[in-house]
């Protein structure tokens, strides 16, 4: 995602956590407008950060192999409080911790240590579980797995909570549909899956499981156990695990844009317009893949969002390298095209369709901005929707015509 529906604006000491809404609250129901599972119903040990500390002893007693670290004490503790609430022993802790090796469980480990040991003071990067996605794409990870098992990990995260807030039909239904297209399961279960009977909940929930267990059978162990450790939200808002599952499925995005951009630029270079078009295409895929996802985001309440952004301080999309990579790549790529002394005309369409369909998303990211913040100021300094407006007229091949 961009800058707006992100982060707090501005720096400085951490705001402290609001527990006046029902965003944040853990007496009030789970669910969409209200806290999380865990926040709403804990293991009596994840509240408490002892059990942490108990198990990373025993780890670094036991030689800190990689393999067996206790990454569920420490989850289970930090999704039950929050990452902002969390103490400076359990910090300290995590700090210390020093992954020997460059590969496997060690990468990994190392990879996740920057998500969970930033406290209050932590980057977009951290917030989002970068690092362990980067990793994951130089390994060679499908960017369609990785939206995959984000998507059934929504899917799942919004169901569990149905029972108890109906509110929660809308991003259900939108998560679930985005998942079947995701999945490429529309052949299964139709292109929609909007049950409208009078267990309409319990429908929901059983597509929902059925989906969420056929799509991760199409996705690497890899992949999932990425998914599985990147979500350490700053807050006790159900939503705020929605809203960072989605900034990592828009960055897989990106990531994989800039990605295409750059081998089309490598493939022209080498004459092969018909690969460098191929890869465009590819690109415009995925972005235009996120119609569905934003219609996700669209359910996000105001009072929710607020929480969020008062509880992400500095931690701003404005600082998605991802995103800068994919507008600073494509003036590249028309130069080369240029210099190559290949007809342009062979390759444009593709362009201007990735062009077309950037352009599209940003202009949905600045409607969803207005109706979910308004016109307030937007993360990272910036002026919020007018920010996100002006940013929707920057094309990606300005040169273009």
């Amino acid at each position: 995602m961009t800058a707006a529906l992100s982060s707090a604006p501005g720096a400085g000491h951490a705001p402290a956590i609001r527990t006046d809404t029902p965003a944040d609250d853990p007496s009030r129901a789970p669910g969409v407008g209200g806290p999380s599972l865990m926040a709403a119903r804990p293991e009596p040990a994840d509240l408490d950060p002892r059990r942490a500390l108990r198990e990373l002893a025993r780890w670094r007693g036991a030689g800190q192999d990689a393999a067996s670290f206790p990454y569920r004490a420490v989850l289970g503790h930090y999704r039950t409080v929050g990452k902002n609430a969390v103490g400076d022993e359990l910090l300290t802790a995590l700090r210390a911790i020093r992954p020997q090796g460059g590969a496997g469980p060690a990468r990994l480990l190392a990879d996740w240590l920057p998500q969970v040991v930033d406290g209050r003071h932590g980057d977009y990067a951290g917030y989002a579980g970068i690092p362990v996605y980067t990793s994951l794409a130089e390994n060679g990870a499908s960017t369609d797995h990785v939206i995959t098992a984000l998507l059934a990990d929504i899917v799942e995260t919004e169901t569990a909570t149905l029972a108890g807030a109906p509110a929660g039909r809308p991003r259900a239904r939108a998560a679930l549909r985005a998942l079947i297209a995701a999945a490429g399961l529309a052949s299964r279960y139709g292109t929609t899956s909007t049950p409208r009977a009078p267990d309409e909940d319990a429908a929901l929930v059983r597509a929902g499981a059925e989906a969420a267990r056929a799509a991760r059978e199409r996705v690497t162990a890899e992949v999932l156990r990425a998914v599985e450790l990147t979500l350490t939200p700053t807050t006790r808002s159900h939503d705020e695990q929605m809203f960072i599952r989605l900034i990592q499925i828009f960055e897989a995005v990106f990531a994989a844009v800039a990605r295409a951009v750059e081998a089309a630029t490598e493939a022209v270079g080498t004459g092969r317009i018909d690969l460098a078009q191929k890869l465009l295409d590819e690109a415009t895929r995925h972005v235009t893949g996120t119609s569905g996802v934003f219609r996700v985001l669209t359910t996000m309440p105001k009072d929710a969002f607020a929480v969020i952004r008062a509880n992400t301080d500095g931690r701003s999309a404005v600082q998605s390298r991802t995103y800068r990579a994919v507008e600073r790549s494509c003036p590249t790529l028309h130069l080369a095209l240029a210099r190559s002394g290949l007809p342009e005309d062979e390759l444009a369409p593709a362009m201007a369709e990735l062009d077309a369909a950037w352009g599209a998303m940003k202009r949905t990211h600045w409607g969803i901005t207005m109706k979910v913040i308004g016109t307030v100021r937007g993360t990272g300094g910036t002026d919020g929707a007018s920010y996100l407006r002006e940013a929707a007229e920057v094309r990606l091949f300005p040169a273009l015509g």
